[in-house]
């Protein structure tokens, strides 16, 4: 219909807001213009492993979205099973077109539903009922993961120490937990083999005695198919440790005496291996459980020693430790007298390993004299085919002076997970000759560094979004990840890194690798040590990246308005990526215009789509013009399949004509 028709058609009928009327044999009165709007296939199944689906919608209108729900009812009755992602792109658009729906993975052992409506403007509704199956059928869990305190009460709700696992399910099933003797669950069976059952287990754990994190993974079977669950537990983050210095001189005769501990966590006490007079005869803790060497909280051992029948004092030591990522140490001296032998006494000294740290060792050093001895300290060497003396050798000077004695040192400023040869040494007063123990090999210990694998949050066609956990007892230099696409198990040395943050002890690690192509990914996680070594997960994930095909929907163009020099003009796209530009290319001459034969009109940039709305300006007068809408993305151009035809007046006081107007045109005024 000519454009000018129209005008004069509306000027001539009673205007009706938002009306328009058209004249047949049988109606002579305006009315309201009948709209289509229509879904094809308002059903729409997503399949659990797909992420965008795209709905297409046929209309002569303009429509918008309305009303989208996405909490629907699961597979199982009163289980809720809610969408993560849920996105409709675009939220509107007019004639003929589709939406792009996204959502995230369904990991969930339930199914999920969506619903949303398609609204025109003259109120024409079309609902779209959305669905995704879950993983499986069979069994749902509430939750994934359980965290407590080490005072075992819920990371979640400090009020409580315990939290509740509820089980729907239309099969048995039983759970299956790791050996933690600190985890209790109040049921690990339940379900029927015929009805549906909705079932609570109580998840509890014993207060934690160290300072280091646990976890424990549950599995649940349930026909021939298993999932898991995990409970940690924080550590202790203030662990103490008390003991005397030196117990009181023991008498030559055999007897005993009650060491007393003062510690708030576990704790582990032992008298060095080569000590054959001195024993541990007994624990009693704040439990009132008795063992050997080892207890919980404040306590006492009681030590037995055998007569000396010797003209020497003998001199050893209890070493306690409490904690395992950042142990609190004490080291008790425990000392006999002689048994009153007149017997001469030689110079001499020993010296007994008492424990070994990542940077440190305790050593017992035990002088026998009856004479003022000059300096005394230890010799140590890395070199283990080397004897370590004063002169080859690194020397650490203890003491001077004194008599028969024993005392404790720590040798520190070791290297971790190294081994050395150590001596300790005294000079004589009157000859400055130097006497040396017998050497005492050690080996210091390594850092704990715990990395967990990595895990996929989720991906699209250029990136992956990944996390792991780690923990170690010493601040680290830098935690990341590593990945290849040509190397199963990257390095830093044939893979990319990723560098997510710097210092600190642990924690759960997220990041997102991005700039991905089309193809297989291996990603470990690193952690970098402060001496430079990088430390790597034991296993890596295989990502695979997918390119998702340009899903891109052009409508045909209309014109609002046509002028003597200017025509109003719009369409509308959508596309399930951004793309890069989009507007109008039109021509005089060329009856299907491009950009390459025809005037560009670039009306915006970016975006995944909507109504387009442009006035092409600078026209000649009394001319045809030919006009198609593009959208440039990846693939190129894309033009709209049909051209739109206009034709400009011949004077401004004159609309020009159009092959296909807006149904809502109405006149400038």
């Amino acid at each position: 219909m000519k454009t000018k028709n129209i005008i004069a058609l509306l000027i001539a009928l009673p205007l009706m807001a938002g009306l328009t009327g058209c004249k047949s044999d049988d109606e002579l009165t305006a009315k309201p213009a009948k709209e289509m709007l229509r879904v094809l296939g308002g059903d729409i199944e997503i399949l659990s492993s797909d992420d965008n689906t795209v709905v297409n919608v046929s209309a002569d209108c303009h429509w918008k979205v309305i009303d989208v729900k996405t909490d629907s009812t699961g597979v199982f009755p009163n289980q809720k099973s809610v969408f993560s992602v849920f996105t409709i792109q675009p939220r509107e658009g007019l004639g003929d077109g589709s939406v792009v729906i996204r959502t995230d993975q369904n990991t969930t052992q339930t199914n999920r539903n969506a619903t949303f409506i398609l609204q025109s403007d003259g109120g024409l509704q079309q609902k779209v009922n959305v669905s995704q199956t879950g993983a499986g059928g069979g069994i749902n869990l509430s939750s994934g993961v359980f965290a407590f305190n080490a005072d075992g009460t819920s990371q979640n709700d400090q009020s409580r120490t315990e939290e509740i696992l509820t089980i729907t399910s239309n099969t048995t099933w039983k759970l299956q937990p790791e050996s933690a003797s600190w985890l209790h669950l109040s049921k690990t069976s339940g379900g029927s083999g015929s009805t549906q059952t909705v079932e609570t287990v109580t998840v509890s754990v014993d207060p934690s005695g160290t300072d280091a994190d646990r976890t424990a993974k549950v599995t649940v079977i349930y026909g021939d198919k298993s999932t898991t669950f995990e409970v940690s537990q924080s550590g202790m983050t203030d662990i103490y440790l008390r003991a005397p210095e030196q117990m009181d001189k023991m008498a030559y005769e055999a007897g005993r005496q009650v060491l007393r501990i003062e510690s708030n966590a576990e704790w582990r006490a032992y008298i060095p291996s080569s000590v054959n007079w001195l024993h541990i005869n007994q624990v009693s803790d704040s439990t009132g459980a008795r063992s050997i060497a080892q207890g919980i909280g404040n306590g006492e051992i009681t030590l037995q020693y055998d007569m000396n029948n010797t003209a020497r004092e003998r001199l050893t030591a209890v070493v306690i430790v409490a904690g395992t990522r950042n142990p609190k140490q004490a080291v008790v001296l425990v000392e006999q007298v002689a048994n009153g032998s007149e017997a001469p006494l030689a110079t001499s000294i020993a010296l007994t390993k008492l424990s070994e740290a990542k940077h440190s060792a305790n050593f017992l050093l035990n002088i026998a004299s009856e004479v003022v001895v000059g300096e005394f300290g230890l010799v140590y060497t890395d070199n283990l085919s080397q004897t370590p003396t004063i002169n080859e050798g690194r020397q650490v000077i203890v003491g001077n002076g004194g008599m028969s004695r024993g005392l404790a040192y720590e040798l520190k400023d070791l290297e971790e997970d190294s081994r050395y040869v150590v001596r300790a040494f005294l000079r004589k007063t009157n000859s400055q000759d130097v006497v040396y123990s017998d050497t005492v090999h050690i080996k210091t210990l390594a850092s704990m560094l715990t990395i967990g694998n990595p895990s996929l949050i989720y991906k699209d066609e250029t990136s992956a979004e990944v996390r792991f956990s780690f923990t170690s007892d010493d601040a680290v230099e830098s935690y990341g990840f590593v990945y290849s696409s040509d190397n199963e198990m990257p390095t830093e040395v044939n893979g990319q890194i990723l560098t997510l943050g710097r210092g600190g002890i642990g924690g759960n690690i997220q990041g997102t690798i991005n700039n991905l192509q089309e193809g297989t990914y291996y990603v470990r996680a690193f952690v970098q040590t402060k001496n430079g070594s990088y430390v790597y997960s034991n296993q890596a994930l295989t990502v695979n990246i997918e390119a998702v095909p340009d899903v891109l929907t052009i409508s045909d163009p209309m014109s609002l308005y046509v002028s003597n020099t200017s025509a109003e003009v719009r369409f509308s796209f959508t596309s399930n990526k951004a793309v890069e530009d989009y507007g109008f290319v039109y021509s005089a001459t060329n009856q299907t215009p491009t950009r390459e034969n025809g005037t560009v009109l670039t009306v915006g940039r970016g975006g995944t789509g909507g109504n387009v709305q442009a006035t092409i300006e600078n026209l000649q007068e009394s001319t045809t013009y030919y006009v198609r809408a593009y959208v440039l993305n990846s693939n190129g151009h894309t033009y709209s399949d049909r051209t739109l035809t206009i034709t400009t007046s011949s004077s401004q006081h004159e609309p020009g004509e159009s092959d296909n107007p807006d149904p809502t045109l109405a006149p400038k005024r």
